[in-house]
């Protein structure tokens, strides 16, 4: 007999393992956000004069505001960053003099450059007095001479006083009397004292000048008027020898007593040579 067919048996598949899916990664949560900082309240702009006039008010101690060179130089700073000539000179000299800082002589020059550019004549006059001493080191004749002479240009008196002095005394150039008293008598007709007496000794002299006794009295006179010692001393001698005016020997002696008074050795010289037993109180004067 024929075997029966058998049924084809077909093996169950293995069921595969459920895999489940992996978890998604949750999204982290965000930071919460920072409370934003109250907003400063803004400092009213100013323009640069009110700077300036804050910086005066503080350096003064002025209008409502403490004293403080701290609170200056702030305010000066300010307007000095904006190119105020004023300010930027004010910072040179507190630079220079060591308020509300440290004595800084190279950051005064710097200051005053800085308004010496602006043509600001004070800070011209500033850096001449700089150069012209050794706060810097060496005296710079030449540099001092053309500062001064930028303030001078401006009727700056002082300035025009030294410029005389350099060229009289050939101070990083060759003498120049000529030159000297043009200076001395731009100085002495801004009101600056020795300048005054200085165009006396030239005009007695004859030295850059047309000799005068006349001009040369009335110099000195001018200047013993406005209380210089040395006016007072060269005007008495005038008196008391009588050169280019009658001889008074009362009043020549009695102006070397008041220069004399006034501590001028120069003065008090003369009168112990004069008499050196009346006046035996300065024979040690040198």
């Amino acid at each position: 007999m024929p075997k029966q067919p058998q049924p084809e048996i077909k093996p169950k598949p293995v069921p595969k393992p459920e895999t489940k899916p992996a978890p998604k990664p949750q999204p982290k949560p965000k930071p919460k956000p920072k409370p934003k900082p109250k907003a400063e309240p803004k400092e009213p702009s100013y323009t640069v004069n009110e700077l300036f006039s804050k910086g005066l008010n503080a350096y003064k101690g002025e209008n409502g505001a403490a004293q403080s060179y701290t609170e200056a130089l702030k305010w000066w700073g300010r307007a000095a960053a904006k190119g105020h000539s004023a300010s930027l000179y004010n910072l040179g000299v507190m630079h220079k003099n060591g308020q509300g800082t440290a004595k800084d002589f190279k950051k005064a020059r710097d200051y005053f450059l800085k308004a010496a550019q602006n043509r600001y004549a004070p800070a011209a006059e500033q850096l001449g007095h700089l150069y012209y001493g050794d706060s810097l080191g060496k005296p710079d004749y030449g540099e001092a001479a053309r500062w001064y002479e930028q303030a001078a240009q401006k009727n700056r008196a002082f300035s025009q006083f030294r410029l005389g002095l350099i060229h009289y005394k050939g101070l990083g150039r060759p003498k120049d009397a000529m030159k000297a008293f043009y200076w001395f008598d731009e100085s002495a007709k801004n009101g600056y004292i020795d300048a005054m007496v200085n165009l006396g000794v030239l005009y007695e002299k004859g030295d850059g000048a047309v000799f005068s006794r006349e001009k040369a009295f009335q110099w000195y006179s001018k200047a013993a008027e406005k209380g210089s010692p040395l006016g007072m001393a060269y005007l008495g001698e005038v008196y008391y020898q009588g050169r280019g005016v009658p001889k008074d020997e009362k009043k020549g002696i009695r102006l070397l007593e008041q220069a004399a008074a006034k501590n001028l050795a120069y003065a008090q010289r003369l009168l112990y040579k004069i008499d050196s037993i009346k006046y035996m109180k300065y024979r040690n004067v040198k």
